[in-house]
């Protein structure tokens, strides 16, 4: 249910934009800063930001540069050790690249758009390591294990040469079919016209 008041700057719901970030599905969630409840309404918002940020894969914890370097405590420790420093609005005030404790620090400007390309690759990086995603994509189910393995072994009947041509014949349809089962459909029947055509088998 939204948050709704009559007085301005008093809606704290938490937005949410999905988006693919470098090939990564992701749910970006906007929630209300963190700081001492001025009201009800405020402190509902706070308390659903913190409630939202426990859920989250990724925290970002925004900061403006006017700020610097008193950054507020209770947003880092409740954003955590991994979350990823933001300091907005350094159009207007130059900061480090550095907390006061050492976090890395991500400078960027809304305004003017100075490192947002920098921090989305972050971004990206961060959110594709969480998903289990690598530059190397790896198997992902005991069902895709198994049809690998029964892919090699078919694979492997079929170069041992101690068959019949036809016998040999079914095990690469085999081995086609388990690698479909990881990969997507594969046409067997043109894989085996390729390799009849192209390759000296059984001669």
């Amino acid at each position: 249910a939204a948050i709704v008041s009559s007085r301005a700057g008093t809606t704290r719901d938490v937005v949410e934009v999905h988006l693919d970030l470098a090939g990564v599905p992701v749910t970006l969630a906007d929630t209300a800063g963190l700081r001492e409840a001025c009201d009800e309404i405020e402190g509902e918002g706070i308390r659903r930001a913190v409630a939202r940020s426990e859920q989250a894969d990724v925290r970002v914890a925004v900061f403006d540069a006017a700020d610097w370097p008193a950054l507020d405590e209770r947003t880092l420790a409740t954003a955590g050790p991994d979350a990823m420093v933001v300091v907005n609005k350094v159009d207007t005030r130059l900061v480090p690249d550095r907390t006061p404790s050492g976090r890395p620090v991500w400078p960027v400007s809304a305004k003017t758009g100075a490192g947002i390309r920098t921090f989305v690759q972050e971004l990206a990086r961060h959110a594709g390591e969480r998903a289990g995603m690598s530059e190397e994509p790896g198997l992902t189910s005991v069902r895709q294990i198994a049809a690998v393995r029964d892919c090699v072994e078919a694979l492997r009947r079929f170069l041992s040469c101690s068959q019949e041509l036809a016998l040999r014949a079914e095990d690469l349809r085999l081995a086609a079919r388990a690698l479909g089962r990881v990969t997507g459909r594969v046409d067997v029947e043109e894989l085996l016209d390729v390799v009849f055509r192209d390759f000296c088998i059984g001669k």
